[in-house]
């Protein structure tokens, strides 16, 4: 018998027309209905880069949130406002008995959110070659980071402008690093991760050994990234002494029936495991977030996700 692997999800879900507290506890629901062992808040509140529109030097224009100023911390980031929606989580699982469900917070790491936002309008910084606006994006994320970790919630960090290649990979990864300085090596070690969803290369995968955090979480389902199965090297991910987020099951679904079979999803678990080791699988996701879907589409996802786990024993 294997050890149990958490199932876990990126983080967002569709969008549910309701009133926020409410679409936040049906969230919760579906993923407790599913065996979710890390549930997040489903994003219900805004997406990635909108969640962030209130950041000291961030504007707001017609095309969505722009860098207007020099990005600085919130003066309070407990006040924060994805807090307010986890708590509301919390206190629905306590509700449900189920206080002792893990949580966790999804953050939009510094290179994607100074990426997205100065596509929308770009002032202060020379130009997205600037390496202080992704340095002062960091460090402006930072503070949320620790506040996360002195709530105690598992801490995700969503890079997918890594593999974009927005920026050196080698230098991203640096600057994600500011994120974790302040946190303790066991809290890294145990509940912090960086998901990076999209197409790697040999030189990216390495470079993302690096990061400052135990768990990568990378995508292997979609056509587009099934390919990152080859890059994996169990030598390497123990030398670096990294665990891996596994995409198991892919999220780019238009319909029911193009929702992946359980078998599919085992067999390619069941691949990824025979190449990297069990030792290195620390958590089961689909690729990525489940925003752009149906509900019943998202819904498909997550019940064979879970039945093939369920198969495997997981």
């Amino acid at each position: 018998m294997f050890v149990k692997v958490p199932k876990t999800v990126i983080g967002s879900f569709p969008v549910k027309n309701k009133p926020l507290e409410d679409a936040i506890k049906e969230v919760v629901e579906t993923q407790l209905r599913y065996d979710i062992n890390i549930v997040s808040d489903g994003e219900q509140r805004a997406d990635m880069i909108n969640y962030f529109g209130d950041l000291p030097g961030v504007g707001r224009g017609p095309r969505g949130p722009f860098v207007q100023s020099k990005i600085s911390p919130y003066n309070r980031p407990e006040n924060f406002i994805k807090f307010y929606d986890l708590e509301i989580v919390k206190r629905y699982l306590v509700e449900r008995g189920k206080g002792d469900v893990d949580v966790k917070i999804t953050i939009t790491g510094p290179i994607t959110l100074a990426f997205y936002t100065s596509l929308n309008g770009l002032k202060y910084y020379s130009s997205l070659r600037d390496v202080n606006l992704y340095n002062d994006f960091a460090e402006a994320l930072a503070p949320i980071v620790f506040e996360a970790y002195r709530r105690r919630y598992y801490i995700q960090v969503d890079e997918p402008a890594l593999s974009a290649k927005v920026i050196d990979s080698k230098l991203g990864v640096s600057i994600v690093n500011k994120l974790f300085s302040s946190l303790p090596d066991y809290y890294k070690n145990e509940r912090t991760s960086v998901h990076v969803c999209g197409q790697l290369n040999p030189k990216i995968f390495r470079d993302l050994l690096d990061l400052d955090v135990h768990v990568i979480s990378l995508a292997f389902s979609a056509p587009n990234v099934q390919k990152n199965v080859e890059l994996l090297n169990k030598q390497l991910l123990h030398e670096s002494g990294k665990g891996l987020g596994v995409g198991c099951i892919n999220v780019q679904a238009k319909s029911l029936e193009d929702v992946e079979s359980v078998e599919t999803v085992a067999n390619r678990f069941i691949r990824i495991r025979e190449i990297v080791g069990e030792e290195h699988i620390i958590v089961v996701h689909p690729d990525c977030g489940l925003r752009p879907l149906s509900e019943q589409v998202a819904e498909a996802i997550l019940d064979r996700m879970n039945k093939a786990m369920a198969i495997l024993d997981y």
